[in-house]
C-alpha cells in the first residue's frame, strides 16, 4: 500500500511540473497579461512603494534624533534647506508649465508617478502607480510636459510597464512626422543611440527635404498612439551608410533618463488621422 502512495505522489508531482511549464509557456505567447501575472506585477510595485515611504521616514527620524545643535550642523541645516527651497522651486516651476500646457488636455491625460526603475533597464522600461482600475489600456501614449517619453506595454489592475522610446527592440518602432516647411515627411524611429543620447530616424526618402531643428511628432499610423504628440527636433541630417535615404538624429524634448511624474494619454477620436477614423 505504501508504495502505491509513493508512486501516486510521483505521478502528480509530474503533473504540476507539466502544468506549470505549460503556464508558462502560454504567459509567454500572450500579450496580455493573465491575473497571477497582474496579482505578481502588482505586489511587487506596491511593495516597491511600501519600502520606500518607511525608509525615508525612518532616516528622516533617525537624522532628527541625533543632530547635534553646533554651529557647524546648523550651518549645514540652513545649506539643506536651501537646497531644498530650490528644488521645490523648480518642481512648482515644472509643475504649472504642465498645467498650462493646452496640447495635454486633448488627451484626456492620467496623472501618474513613476514607481520603480531598474538600474539595468534604465533607458528601456518603467513602472508607474496606475493601471487597469485607473482606466491604462496597453499601447497608451506615456508622455511628460515636454514630449513623449513611451508607450503602455502591459497593464496589471493597479500599475502598469511603460516601454520608453528609447527601448531598442523591433517592436518599439515608432512612426512619426518631421514637420518641414508646412509639410510632414515620414520616418521610423529605428533605434537609440545612447552614446550621444539621440534617437535614430530612418525610411526617409532622399527627395524629401528635413533640416537640422524641424520638430518631430507622432504620426498616430498604426502605433495606436494620438497624432501630433511632441518628441523633440531634428538634431542632424545625413546619408544612411548606402546612400539610398535619408538618416536623421533626433533629440528628445523630455528629458528620458530622469522621470519622477507622468501622464497617460488616452487615443482620442479627435487625434485620429482621417484617414484612420474613416476606416472604422
Amino acid at each position: 500500500m505504501s508504495k502505491f502512495f509513493k508512486n501516486n505522489k510521483l505521478i502528480v508531482i509530474l503533473c504540476a511540473i507539466i502544468v506549470f511549464i505549460a503556464l508558462i509557456g502560454v504567459s509567454l505567447r500572450s500579450q496580455s497579461q493573465s491575473p497571477v501575472e497582474q496579482y505578481v506585477g502588482d505586489s511587487v510595485a506596491f511593495g516597491q512603494k511600501a519600502v520606500s515611504y518607511p525608509v525615508h521616514f525612518v532616516t528622516g527620524s533617525i537624522n532628527t534624533l541625533f543632530a547635534k545643535d553646533s554651529s557647524k550642523e546648523q550651518q549645514s541645516k540652513v545649506k539643506q534647506l536651501e537646497t531644498e527651497n530650490e528644488r521645490l522651486k523648480s518642481e512648482n516651476k515644472k509643475y504649472k508649465k504642465e498645467l498650462d500646457i493646452e496640447d495635454i488636455s486633448k488627451f484626456e491625460p492620467i496623472s501618474s508617478t513613476v514607481l520603480s526603475r531598474n538600474p539595468d533597464q534604465w533607458m528601456n522600461t518603467l513602472v508607474i502607480n496606475q493601471g487597469a482600475k485607473d482606466g491604462i489600456k496597453n499601447n497608451m501614449a506615456v508622455m511628460t510636459s515636454e514630449g513623449l517619453v513611451g508607450r503602455i506595454s502591459k497593464v496589471n489592475q493597479f500599475s502598469s510597464q511603460v516601454d520608453l522610446i528609447s527601448t531598442n527592440t523591433r517592436a518599439n518602432r515608432l512612426s512619426v512626422n518631421i514637420q518641414h516647411d508646412g509639410k510632414n515627411v515620414f520616418g521610423l524611429i529605428d533605434h537609440y543611440d545612447s552614446k550621444n543620447e539621440e534617437l535614430i530616424i530612418t525610411d526617409i526618402n532622399n527627395k524629401d527635404s528635413v533640416k537640422k531643428g524641424d520638430k518631430v511628432v507622432t504620426s498616430g499610423l498604426a502605433d495606436q498612439l494620438p497624432s501630433s504628440i511632441y518628441i523633440g527636433e531634428v538634431s542632424k541630417v545625413e546619408n544612411d551608410e548606402y546612400g539610398l535615404s535619408k538618416e536623421v538624429r533626433l533629440k528628445t524634448a523630455a528629458n528620458l533618463s530622469d522621470l519622477n511624474h507622468v501622464y497617460v494619454a488616452k487615443r482620442d477620436p479627435k487625434t485620429i488621422p482621417d484617414s484612420e477614423s474613416g476606416e472604422n
